[in-house]
């Protein structure tokens, strides 16, 4: 497993230790673990959490942008736990509305020794953070319009965000404004080990077009 994490993290461009894959690994584990009491994921198999949780995850690396990142929806930590393991010199601020799941990442924060975590508790519309982000990423979590309209107030000039997707997504750009579709890039990816597509929908300049 540590082999095959590795050699798929080299395809997409990254090159991981043994140490950080296995503490991959090790948070992987522990999402199967309170995978059988609260639902976390609906993929549980080992392998299939390697391609589809850690290295989808890991997809997103080239497409970050600076230091300060955060993750919208966390959900069980993906993106944002499996970058901040990968990536200790990025710190990321993962907000999750759900008590269960907010619950399982500070766990993981303490079991992975990930000192470059944040956890929030809450809804991305009602947090308020006191500095502003470099990235914000979002895996699964809602339209790319909605997605503009809910991180608003934190929007800045040379914001970065990310959106994770499966399919082109032509329904959901169709619905941008010519200005939102102005500042939309869509990215093919392709993630090692799964036969599926990926999109990477990048929004820069949120904040300068939009005013």
């Amino acid at each position: 497993m540590r082999l095959q994490l590795a050699e798929g993290a080299s395809q997409i461009g990254l090159e991981l230790s043994e140490a950080r894959c296995d503490t991959l690994l090790d948070y992987a584990a522990l999402i199967r673990k309170w995978n059988q009491t609260h639902n976390l994921t609906t993929i549980d198999d080992p392998a299939k959490m390697l391609t589809h949780h850690l290295l989808d995850s890991l997809s997103i690396a080239r497409f970050v942008f600076g230091n300060r990142c955060l993750d919208i929806g966390s959900g069980a930590g993906l993106p944002g736990m499996v970058m901040a393991l990968a990536h200790p010199e990025q710190h990321w601020t993962l907000v999750e509305s759900r008590a269960k799941k907010a619950s399982f990442l500070r766990e993981a924060k303490i079991r992975c020794k990930a000192e470059n975590v944040t956890v929030i508790a809450a809804r991305i519309e009602d947090y308020r953070p006191p500095e502003n982000f470099d990235t914000l990423a979002s895996r699964a979590v809602s339209t790319v319009s909605d997605l503009i309209s809910m991180t608003g107030h934190l929007h800045h000039p040379s914001l970065r965000l990310i959106s994770m997707k499966g399919i082109y997504p032509e329904e959901e750009l169709s619905a941008l404004t010519p200005r939102q579709r102005e500042m939309t890039e869509v990215f093919p990816v392709e993630v090692p080990g799964l036969d599926a597509h990926r999109h990477i929908v990048v929004v820069t300049d949120v904040l300068e077009k939009q005013s």
